[in-house]
C-alpha cells in the first residue's frame, strides 16, 4: 500500500529538520570548531586573493610630515552616549580605582629577574588568542571557570568557564577576526569581577615593573609570518600575556597561545612588535589591589596624561626612524593618540601621513579602528568606505560594517546603512553597539 501523500510531506518535513538538527549540532561541535572550520574560513577569505597587501593609500600629495603639540591634560570627560556628534560606539571601560589612601608596599628596586607562578597556559582555538590569554590571565588570579573542585575566586555568581565560554561572550561568531582590549577587559570585570586598566605607550620598563610586582601584563602585538610560521598570512595582531623577564639574557617570559607556553622572546623582538598597537597593555587586578596599580602606573593613572605621553612617544618614534614601514606604523600610532584624545583634525591628518608611506598591512583595520573614528568625525565619509572596501574582502569584521555603515547614513544611504550594521550582528550576534544604531534610526534588527 502507498503512503498517503500527507504522510509523505510530513516524513519529509521531519528529514528535513532532522538534518537541520544534525547538522547544527555538528557545526558546534568540537570536530568542526577545531579542525574542519579553520580550513574553510581560510578558503573562504582566499577567494578574495586579489586583495592588496596595503591599505589603499591617498590620492593627494602629503607636504612635510606634520607636528603635533603635546598638551598638558585635563581629566577627560566621561564617555559619550550615542550620538551622531560623538563616538558613535561606546564602551563600558572600568573607570580608573579610586580607593582609599593606603600604604602599599611596591618594589622599585626590581630583580635581574623573575617568574610568576600560576598563568594557565591556554592553546588557542582558531582566531582565538583573545579569548585564550584572557584565559591565562584570569587562571593568575583564581579563577577556576565552572569546574565544582576548584574554588572560584571571583566568580560573582556567574557561570564562567574557559576560552569556549569566554568567545562565546565576546565573539560569538567563529569568523570573528579579532577582539578589542576593552572587550576583554570588559568580561574580566563583569564576569569574574576584576578590575582591569588600558594604557598606551607602554615600554620595557612599565612591563617590568608590573611583573615583579606581581602583576601579569597582556599586551597586544604584530604577529610577523617569520614568527608564526604560517606561509601567505603575513602581518597579523596578535595577544600575549607577559609572566616573567630575566635582564641578563634581555628577554620576556610570554604565555603565548600560538607559539606555547614559557614562550621567552628578545626585549627588543617584542618591543619592535607592540609598536605596532601604539604599546597598549592590560593590567587586571583585584579590586582590593587598586592602590598598588595606581602607584605602579604613576603618571600614567591619568588617562589624559597617558594618551599625551603615547603622542609624546610616537611622534619620537617618527622622528627617529627612516624606513616607510617604521614611519607608517609610527604615523598610525600618532593618529591613534591623537584620536584617543578627540584631537580627530590632528588625527586625520596623522593618519594621511602614514597611508601616504602605501605600506600599512591591510589587516590594521581588523584590529584597530581610530582612523575610522577619525575620517568619520572629520565628515570625509568617502574615506571610511573606501577603507571598510578593502577590509570587508575578508568576513567577520563587525567593527568594519558598524563604521560604513554610519558613514552611509550621514551620506543619507539609509539602506546600506542598515544593510551594513545588519551584516556587523551577524558578524557579532546581539552587538550592543549595532542594535543601538539600529535602535537611533528607527529600523527593526
Amino acid at each position: 500500500m502507498r503512503p498517503s501523500r500527507p504522510l509523505l510531506l510530513t516524513l519529509a518535513a521531519f528529514s528535513l529538520a532532522l538534518c537541520i538538527f544534525a547538522g547544527g549540532a555538528f557545526y558546534n561541535s568540537r570536530i568542526f570548531t577545531d579542525r574542519i572550520y579553520p580550513r574553510i574560513d581560510r578558503f573562504i577569505s582566499s577567494l578574495g586573493s586579489n586583495q592588496p597587501e596595503t591599505l589603499p593609500t591617498l590620492a593627494v600629495t602629503l607636504a612635510a610630515p606634520p607636528t603635533f603639540a603635546v598638551e598638558t591634560p585635563t581629566p577627560l570627560p566621561p564617555t559619550p552616549t550615542l550620538a551622531l556628534t560623538q563616538s558613535p560606539i561606546t564602551t563600558r571601560s572600568v573607570q580608573s580605582p579610586t580607593p582609599e589612601p593606603t600604604a602599599v608596599s611596591i618594589i622599585y628596586d626590581l630583580p635581574a629577574s623573575i617568574t610568576l607562578e600560576g598563568a594557565r597556559y591556554e592553546p588557542q582555538l582558531y582566531n582565538n588568542c583573545g579569548p585564550a590569554t584572557l584565559t591565562a590571565a584570569l587562571a593568575y588570579w583564581g579563577w577556576r571557570g565552572s569546574e565544582p573542585d576548584e574554588l572560584v575566586w571571583y566568580a560573582a555568581g556567574k557561570d564562567v568557564r574557559w576560552q569556549r565560554d569566554i568567545a562565546s561572550v565576546i565573539k560569538p561568531n567563529k569568523s570573528d577576526k579579532n577582539v578589542m582590549p576593552y572587550e576583554l577587559a570588559n568580561y574580566a570585570a563583569e564576569y569574574v569581577g576584576l578590575s582591569a586598566e588600558i594604557r598606551y605607550g607602554g615600554d620595557s620598563d612599565v612591563i617590568k615593573r608590573f611583573v615583579a610586582n606581581g602583576f601579569p601584563v597582556i599586551i597586544e602585538r604584530g604577529f610577523r609570518e617569520e614568527e608564526h610560521g604560517q606561509v601567505g598570512q603575513g602581518w597579523e595582531g596578535h595577544y600575549g600575556l607577559i609572566t616573567g623577564y630575566d635582564e641578563d639574557a634581555r628577554k620576556f617570559l610570554t604565555q603565548d597561545s600560538f607559539k606555547g607556553a614559557n614562550y621567552w622572546r628578545d626585549y627588543d623582538a617584542e618591543v619592535r612588535d607592540w609598536r605596532d598597537f601604539n604599546y597598549v597593555y592590560i593590567i587586571l587586578y583585584p579590586p582590593a589591589r587598586a592602590a598598588e596599580v595606581l602607584a605602579l602606573l604613576g603618571p600614567d593613572a591619568d588617562v589624559g596624561a597617558n594618551y599625551n605621553r603615547a603622542l609624546a612617544k610616537a611622534q619620537a618614534d617618527a622622528a627617529r626612524h627612516t624606513d616607510p614601514l617604521d614611519l607608517a606604523f609610527d604615523w598610525f600610532n600618532v593618529g591613534t593618540s591623537l584620536q584617543l584624545l578627540e584631537r580627530n583634525q590632528d588625527a586625520a591628518l596623522a593618519f594621511d601621513q602614514a597611508r601616504s608611506y602605501g605600506i600599512l598591512p591591510y589587516r590594521m583595520l581588523w584590529y584597530q579602528t581610530f582612523m575610522y573614528k577619525a575620517y568619520f568625525y572629520t565628515e570625509r565619509y568617502q574615506d571610511v568606505i573606501d577603507l571598510a572596501n578593502v577590509t570587508l574582502q575578508t568576513p567577520g569584521l563587525e567593527e568594519s560594517y558598524y563604521w560604513r555603515g554610519w558613514a552611509y547614513y550621514q551620506l543619507g544611504d539609509l539602506d546600506r546603512a542598515v544593510a551594513d550594521m545588519r551584516a556587523a550582528l551577524d558578524a557579532h550576534p546581539d552587538w550592543d553597539q549595532a542594535l543601538a544604531a539600529l535602535a537611533q534610526w528607527g529600523v527593526n534588527p
